[in-house]
């Protein structure tokens, strides 16, 4: 799919998420995994014998998914499942996988409880290599597939024109924290010279640059928030995410303004916004190119060219 089929597809998929339990719920992702990865086998149940622990297997990657999608989460409920998928996998599978991925359908992310199970269970077994599948990356895998495949796997087709597009969800938080945020006006805008001269490099326009060096300043503030995150991972899956959607932005040979733009449709969504949500937005787009998720890096010796007056 395109950038623009992507974001249409957000909401449909969100409703169809929010309406799959049990073996529904297995049933589609065994459906997703199946498009998306060659080597992967659903596994069913068969008589005595069930699925021996598994709802599905990744030969190539060597990755056992468990999933679990009850009608309401319940966080001691979903420790419990993990710790008994686990345990089942390590005795039946024993030998047939390295990462134990748990697949679950609480739209709302994972529960502190259950990351601490997580944390405990990759603490106990070394050697094994713990995932947590959630909404968000069932998202980016579909993101992958095409338009025909998508709306095959949904059951809904995707909206041709879409005059409202919906932005990462996992990042509205973040913006409305840095949108009642104060930062005086005479900090210092901690922008190192290779953050200069990437501006430079960008080809941004002088408004753009600007723009970005400014919002900086909020930089530390977008790492604190992380630090603070209960997902250690966080922060490092979304700056791939940017990543990857500015690799295909700049494989499009799109102009870099048009580039930042669409970056920030991807973040936000294509709806107006306030002044205050606006500027949490361009700070979160600074701080991914300050620290050289989106766009590039000037090759080394670059100058600067060096405008001369008529």
């Amino acid at each position: 799919m395109d950038f623009y089929e992507r974001l249409s597809m957000r909401p449909v998929l969100w409703m169809k998420l929010h309406s799959l339990t049990g073996d529904a719920f297995q049933d589609f992702f065994q459906d997703l995994m199946t498009c998306s990865d060659p080597s992967f086998v659903d596994v069913r149940t068969h008589g005595n014998l069930g699925d021996l622990s598994s709802d599905g297997l990744s030969l190539h990657d060597r990755r056992l998914y468990a999933c679990y999608a009850p009608e309401t989460p319940d966080a001691s409920k979903t420790v419990s499942k993990f710790n008994g998928d686990l345990a089942g996998a390590l005795t039946k599978r024993a030998g047939q996988f390295d990462t134990f991925v748990f697949v679950h359908n609480d739209t709302r992310g994972t529960h502190p409880e259950v990351s601490a199970a997580l944390a405990g269970a990759r603490d106990a077994h070394d050697g094994i290599h713990f995932e947590v599948m959630g909404a968000r990356r069932l998202r980016d895998i579909i993101g992958r597939l095409s338009r025909d495949q998508v709306e095959t796997l949904l059951g809904s087709q995707i909206p041709l024109q879409h005059t409202v597009t919906v932005g990462l969800v996992e990042m509205e938080e973040l913006l409305a924290e840095l949108s009642v945020a104060s930062i005086m006006l005479d900090q210092a805008v901690p922008v190192e010279a290779v953050s200069i001269d990437k501006l430079q490099f960008s080809a941004l326009t002088p408004d753009s640059q600007a723009e970005l060096r400014n919002a900086m300043r909020h930089s530390p503030m977008i790492d604190d928030y992380y630090a603070r995150r209960i997902d250690v991972n966080e922060r490092d899956e979304v700056a791939a995410r940017f990543n990857l959607e500015y690799r295909d932005a700049a494989s499009s040979d799109v102009e870099p303004e048009d580039t930042l733009l669409r970056l920030r449709e991807f973040l936000a969504g294509s709806r107006v916004q306030s002044g205050p949500l606006y500027r949490a937005q361009t700070a979160v787009l600074a701080y991914f190119f300050q620290r050289c998720d989106i766009f590039e890096n000037p090759p080394e010796g670059w100058v600067a060219p060096t405008e001369v007056a008529s």
